[in-house]
């Protein structure tokens, strides 16, 4: 568990305190933190290289290689099932030393606030989303910030959306991170893979991301979120409330006020797409004003205490059992929140949990 100290220490940190008054980067950046910008920049860029490969293969290289990439192609659309099934995880990837310049960049603290024991599963619930989860892939997708040191025996899964795995190469990428489809399927198969199995979901979903911005107000999509509780009681896995602070500090996003226009048409888009498309931008490789690369902010993420769930068969289970969970669930997010916003510079803030919008 991380010492009182360091968590006062984070108060401290600002967001881009070493660029605050400047436009463009320094010359004299020392060397680690350019690694540490490079180390963002390529996971950035990774689905985009992907996609390049990909029509690559399929127009300026010899026929033999297209017809392997086929193959490829055949066997993703129909015969995987990885994404679904646990993936295949490398603990040799998630602890490569080029992820602790990627989560130093922020840089990116992981909380300890209770032992988890290992002789049970836990459905963690992240939050919030933020607009692409950064916090939620660098403690929970690498070993950077040291989770199976903390939580010795939780074998856990970082769960996306499936459209991620849509992409070729990419959705190899994922599944040696330990990434995994957020589907029912996915999170009940590797739930009964035994004790320790767990899986993490950032809850409010890409709608969330709409409300993803610096702000003393914290928007979160979870009032009419509750499947992830039902999963909990089938599994009997116990629920857990992660919050990180500085998630929604990463980037600015233009206004698009619940009932506007423009946040009518990304609901409309969403719903059409799976996925939403916030305006966002952070800044640029050389350049602090404008970019979509994130700014830096300290992310410090807190994992909460675990509530207890029974195991109950789906005929068990009544829409009374599960407002009774996820409400112990909000209440013990909520406690997790106030306790530790204070070190984090805003003792003011507040958390209020919002429906999905609609159309």
């Amino acid at each position: 568990m991380h010492d009182k100290k360091h968590l006062l220490d984070t108060s401290s940190a600002s967001p881009c305190s070493s660029s605050s008054h400047r436009i463009f980067a320094p010359l004299n950046t020392p060397l680690y933190r350019r690694c540490q910008t490079l180390s963002v920049l390529v996971w950035f860029l990774m689905p985009w290289f992907c996609l390049y490969l990909t029509i690559h293969f399929f127009v300026f290289v010899s026929w033999y290689v297209t017809g392997v990439f086929l193959v490829y192609l055949t066997w993703m659309v129909m015969f995987r099932t990885y994404p679904k099934e646990g993936g295949h995880r490398q603990q040799w990837l998630r602890r490569l030393f080029w992820w602790k310049w990627f989560a130093g960049y922020f840089p990116i603290r992981l909380h300890k606030t209770c032992d988890l024991p290992s002789d049970r599963s836990y459905v963690f619930g992240y939050h919030p989303h933020g607009i692409i989860s950064l916090g939620g892939f660098g403690n929970f997708a690498t070993e950077a910030t040291g989770f199976e040191n903390l939580f010795p025996g939780i074998n856990l899964r970082f769960l996306v959306l499936n459209s991620n795995f849509q992409i070729p190469f990419y959705e190899l990428f994922l599944t040696m991170m330990g990434i995994c489809d957020a589907s029912k399927e996915s999170c009940n198969y590797i739930l009964q893979q035994g004790k320790g199995n767990s899986i993490m979901l950032a809850i409010g979903g890409s709608k969330e991301s709409l409300d993803a911005r610096p702000s003393s107000e914290c928007l979160l999509t979870l009032k009419n979120r509750k499947g992830f509780v039902k999963i909990a009681l089938v599994n009997g896995a116990s629920l857990v409330p992660v919050f990180s602070f500085g998630e929604n500090d990463l980037f600015k996003q233009i206004a698009n006020p619940r009932g506007s226009k423009l946040r009518s048409l990304q609901v409309m888009l969403q719903k059409k797409m799976g996925y939403a498309l916030p305006l966002f931008y952070g800044r640029g490789i050389f350049q602090y004003r404008f970019g979509l690369l994130p700014n830096r902010h300290p992310i410090d993420t807190y994992v909460g205490e675990p509530i207890e769930v029974p195991r109950l068969v789906p005929e068990q289970i009544t829409s009374e059992i599960i407002d009774k969970y996820h409400m112990k669930y909000m209440n013990a997010l909520m406690r997790l929140f106030d306790t530790y916003k204070a070190h984090h510079g805003n003792p003011n803030a507040s958390l209020v949990f919002v429906d999905a919008p609609n159309v």
